[in-house]
């Protein structure tokens, strides 16, 4: 590990994403302690990584807010980029979300501080379009928690041509359907996402669900949620799941007018007697490109078929993935698995995380020959289904092809269920590869390697684990050197 990285002390390393890495250092002048995000060297030549790099820094640079991590440096040493941050000890809402240690009084009070970021962020026309829980930092101060919004690596600015208004860009299960049938965002879009967290922390899952991105993607556009667990409102308002309905509505003009009006409503479910929120005051609803109900636009099959065509041929849909890197504690591995599995029936997946760009033209997808009409009373319809769970080893080495999501699930909450050493490790790593979860495998993959794990031994140790290499090699969804380059090394 470097000493310094510009005038930087290095004091610690704190955690590694798919395209950079995370460091605890010192400015020498003033002694303060920073957060500083590293791009890997071999992703500094890259035009796309350094211009979203360049893109975060100009983003967050102009935003000052309590509920913002802050900016404070962006520069280049021996050809690597770095980005200077302040240092937000604590964890992130997806760790919390995980452990489910937070209330629900408490989970209304965070968001509402991640909507006042929100508002600073659209008031200078700055959009996030990638708020999910791992984007958001929680401290712990005098008395409370304090959320902090980080990585505006994909933020646009809207008075600028950074991007390209058909480009999509974030995280598949919190896009908002405006976003995906016309890759234009607004406000309102960031603000969709709010309403997924909150759906996520109150429900134990999020809204939307699907065996693939193409349904997935379906699911935001024509489905609605049925209510969380009335169980899980425990001292908060019965109302809060018409906030949800609101939050979620699939026309942006029928949601929230503001983040601020969001973040009111949030703090007032937070009483039991609460009524839930008035209707919208002097808004007109317009009409928006493409339906958000009813039957599909030619447009969204298009964006199915391309999302099903990009992922069934191998294309690198995470090439230029997220740099998700950020100040966080170093996550312990837990182990993972390995035998050949039996043909399970196919369950639905958690959704992907990768995040993907437009794609090429391509075929219309297969659609329901009769989609769902719209509810237009905002009535939920059924859920779709929940992830199936396994509840032994054996189960979760079966669902490892047929269901990721439940095989990583059990091999996260099981570390020491596999019968030698490292081979939970292994088998949780294929998971999250299976899962396109491509950032998360890189980080186990480095986290391995600094415990001193011969990645490629392990390929030959457990077969399931040296596929997924043979596969990586082909494809390179991770970023280069997380993997050895062949199987003799």
């Amino acid at each position: 590990m470097n000493e310094r990285i510009g005038k930087f002390e290095i004091l610690e390393f704190l955690g590694q994403g798919a395209m950079g890495e995370v460091f605890l250092g010192r400015d020498p002048v003033i002694g303060r302690e920073v957060a500083i995000k590293t791009l890997h060297s071999t992703w500094a030549g890259t035009p796309e990584a350094r211009e979203r790099f360049f893109r975060e820094a100009q983003a967050a640079g102009q935003l000052s807010h309590p509920n913002i991590v802050t900016v404070l440096e962006f520069g280049e040493d021996q050809g690597r980029l770095f980005l200077v941050m302040e240092y937000v000890p604590g964890r992130d809402l997806a760790a919390a979300l995980a452990d489910r240690s937070l209330s629900p009084a408490v989970i209304l009070d965070l968001l509402a501080q991640v909507c006042d970021g929100l508002a600073a962020a659209h008031r200078k026309g700055i959009l996030h379009r990638d708020i999910k829980p791992s984007n958001i930092r929680l401290s712990a101060e005098p008395g409370c928690l304090r959320a902090k919004i980080m990585d505006f690596g994909i933020a646009r600015i809207q008075s600028s041509d950074l991007t390209s208004n058909n480009t999509l860009l974030g995280t598949f299960g919190y896009m908002a359907p405006e976003y995906i049938q016309t890759g234009r965002p607004g406000p309102q879009s960031d603000l969709f996402a709010v309403g997924v967290i909150l759906y996520e922390a109150l429900a134990g899952r999020r809204p939307f669900a699907g065996e693939s991105t193409a349904t997935l993607l379906y699911s935001i556009l024509q489905e609605s949620p049925k209510p969380p667990p009335a169980a899980h409102l425990r001292g908060i308002s019965p109302a809060t799941f018409a906030l949800l309905q609101r939050a979620l509505a699939k026309d942006p003009d029928r949601r929230f007018e503001s983040a601020e009006d969001l973040a009111a409503a949030l703090r007032a479910a937070k009483d039991p007697a609460w009524p839930g929120p008035g209707p919208r005051s002097g808004t007109v609803v317009t009409a928006r490109p493409g339906p958000l109900g009813g039957r599909p636009s030619v447009r969204t099959l298009w964006i199915l078929a391309a999302a099903v065509l990009l992922i069934g041929s191998g294309l690198a849909l995470g090439r230029l993935a997220r740099s998700a890197v950020h100040p966080s504690a170093n996550v312990p591995i837990p182990a993972a698995p390995e035998p050949e599995p039996a043909q399970a029936p196919a369950t639905a997946t958690a959704a992907q995380e990768a995040p993907v760009l437009q794609p090429a033209a391509a075929a219309p997808a297969e659609a329901p020959a009769h989609p769902p009409e719209p509810d237009r009373t905002q009535t939920p319809p059924a859920a779709p289904p929940a992830a199936r769970s396994v509840d032994s080893f054996n189960a979760a080495l079966q669902s490892l092809e047929t269901d990721p999501a439940a095989a990583l699930d059990f091999l996260e909450k099981n570390p020491d269920a596999g019968d030698r050493p490292g081979r939970t490790t292994a088998l949780r790593m294929v998971a999250l590869y299976n899962l396109g979860r491509y950032e998360d495998c890189a980080e186990l993959l480095g986290e391995a390697r600094r415990a001193g794990t011969d990645i490629g031994r392990m390929g030959r140790e457990f077969p399931r684990f040296g596929r997924m290499l043979a596969q990586e090699r082909q494809e390179h969804h991770l970023p280069p050197g997380a993997i050895p380059a062949g199987p003799g090394r």
